[in-house]
């Protein structure tokens, strides 16, 4: 489906704004063959440069693009903070080109929440390619690779033992390393490690010159296409990569007497808590980048005491937390799981429901909201 310019920006502006009228438009729409390209990488490392040059390229080839740049928030006026005013200006002009900032209005992972409504939206509208272009804040970069075909990390000469330092990060969501400024001193070591210790094709660019544009172009076209945004599986790619295990509960008859053990492992506990609600008390040990929570009941008559009696110590519910608890909420009411409460405040004042095991396969599930910083 074909919109002009100003209609495109008016829909997309209702669907970053959650409009519901204007989300049923998009869900209505069929989808286009946009090919979805993620650009992150740390600050500095000349991203938005890097997208104008691709954008160049692109359309001396006849392809139509849309830019959805993905900027901070401003406190003050709750929209981008860089805008894409200042953004790309030679494309302004340009009907194929289709450039949006996003605020990201506190979301984490480097993505607006409405950054995958507005890329289905772009290929719904029958662009060629959609270039994202993350915050750029490093690490944390991840939710990129659930939305793109692919994704080319941008890194820069002079970053040493950087590379080593980000690895567990958007190293690993890599499907092109393209090291940017390559003209300065240290490119030849960086392709050295790369090459060294990924198997992720690596190429030279210097976006001000234009240098390797061309190659990217190419490589970016004919990469592993990842699950998309529509049919099969795609409509849920981009939740469950962003599923994480926040914790594992553990009933014991005492807290107390169960830590030991575990301090025995270097696991010590960071917070303790009553949840009235519930009736327990609480303790979480960071075990790498999830928990174990330790549960004793409050009160014999506790969900966790009746647990106990029945069943005796162990494992009581396996926790993931989800990057929005009511879209995961509805989506498995619409399902028709059984769901044990609406989404309440928990240990440690994160939003939770319970899934009933007889839903699960046998295990008690809790859902944690994300929080948002």
């Amino acid at each position: 489906m074909r919109f002009d310019d100003r209609t495109l920006a008016r829909l997309a502006t209702a669907v970053e704004n959650r409009d519901p009228q204007a989300l049923a438009t998009l869900a209505a729409l069929p989808p286009g063959h946009a090919r979805i390209v993620g650009i992150t990488g740390p600050p500095g490392a000349g991203k938005s440069t890097l997208v104008d040059a691709v954008t160049g390229a692109l359309r001396r080839e006849g392809k139509t693009v849309a830019i959805l740049a993905v900027d901070p928030t401003s406190r003050i006026t709750g929209g981008a903070i860089l805008g894409d005013r200042i953004r790309m200006q030679q494309h302004h002009a340009d009907g194929g080109v289709f450039i949006r900032s996003i605020a990201t209005r506190g979301a984490t992972g480097g993505l607006a929440r409405a950054t995958a409504d507005l890329a289905r939206l772009m290929d719904a509208a029958g662009k060629d390619y959609v270039l994202v272009e993350t915050v750029g804040v490093g690490q944390d970069e991840l939710e990129i690779a659930s939305l793109a075909d692919v994704t080319v990390v941008v890194l820069v000469p002079g970053m040493g033992d950087d590379v080593q330092a980000i690895k567990a990060g958007i190293m690993e969501i890599a499907g092109v390393f393209a090291i940017n400024k390559s003209d300065q001193p240290g490119a030849d070591r960086l392709e050295r490690e790369l090459r060294a210790e990924w198997q992720t094709p690596v190429l030279r660019t210097v976006a001000t010159e234009g240098q390797g544009i061309d190659a990217l172009v190419e490589l970016i076209g004919t990469a592993t296409v990842r699950e998309r945004l529509h049919g099969g599986a795609a409509d849920t790619a981009p939740l469950r990569s962003r599923l994480r295990i926040d914790h594992l509960g553990i009933a014991v008859e005492s807290i107390d007497a169960a830590l030991p053990l575990y301090q025995c492992l270097g696991l010590v506990p960071t917070h303790r808590e009553t949840v009235a609600q519930e009736k327990v008390r609480v303790a979480m040990l960071p075990a790498g980048e999830s928990r174990i929570e330790l549960i004793e009941p409050s009160a014999p008559d506790s969900p966790v005491g009746k647990f106990l009696a029945k069943r005796g110590p162990g494992l009581h519910h396996v926790a993931l937390r989800v990057p929005d608890l009511e879209a995961a909420a509805a989506r498995l009411h619409a399902a028709g799981a059984k769901l044990l409460n609406e989404p309440r405040p928990g240990a440690g004042g994160h939003l939770y429901l319970f899934v009933h095991p007889a839903s699960t396969g046998g295990v008690l599930l809790e859902l944690i909201q994300e929080k948002l910083i």
